[in-house]
């Protein structure tokens, strides 16, 4: 296993702690593993491109980050502190993406909003488990804004991909 791929797992893997700490109600250290996690994805694909990609680690790269962004999500709305509707719109969404690629009769790159979408949902995650952590802060308003900006995004960006997929369905190169 390459070091980009062992990463990409980690970052799946950590998903476990974080759901763990919610639950236990500690946010403050649940958004220390978080920010962790989703900094490895600025990590390894950098070093997946310096030393050799690897079609295993190119599958895994986007099904790590939807882990750990719905998997995070899920134990927010559990506790009350996300709400199930934007954690079920941001789940169909890549539930349908990742069945979309399944089907694609060639690779589906991710595309700029696609990319935007990944940060902004872990932006909003890291905000919603700053707002538990610390509640005097008054991250409410921004917390629930990104969320909601994020979960408009997801929406959007997945309606591209379906487009995109019909598109190369219907004219193959």
């Amino acid at each position: 296993m390459t070091l980009a791929n062992a990463l990409t797992v980690a970052r799946a893997l950590l998903v476990i702690p974080v759901i763990g700490l919610i639950a236990l109600g500690d946010a403050p250290l649940a958004l220390l593993v978080f920010a962790g996690a989703a900094a490895t994805d600025a990590l390894d694909g950098p070093l997946a491109r310096r030393r050799g990609a690897t079609a295993v680690g190119a599958a895994l790269d986007p099904l790590a980050d939807k882990i750990l962004v719905v998997g995070t999500l899920a134990a927010l709305a559990l506790r009350g502190i996300a709400p199930a509707w934007a954690v079920l719109l941001i789940l169909a969404r890549e539930l349908i993406a990742i069945e979309v690629r399944a089907r694609a009769p060639h690779a589906l790159a991710a595309s700029a909003d696609g990319k935007a979408k990944t940060v902004l949902q872990a932006a909003a995650v890291a905000l919603l488990l700053a707002n538990a952590a610390w509640p005097a802060a008054g991250l409410t308003t921004v917390a629930n804004a990104v969320l909601l900006t994020a979960t408009a995004l997801t929406v959007l960006s997945g309606v591209r991909l379906v487009l995109r997929a019909k598109q190369t369905t219907a004219h193959p190169a």
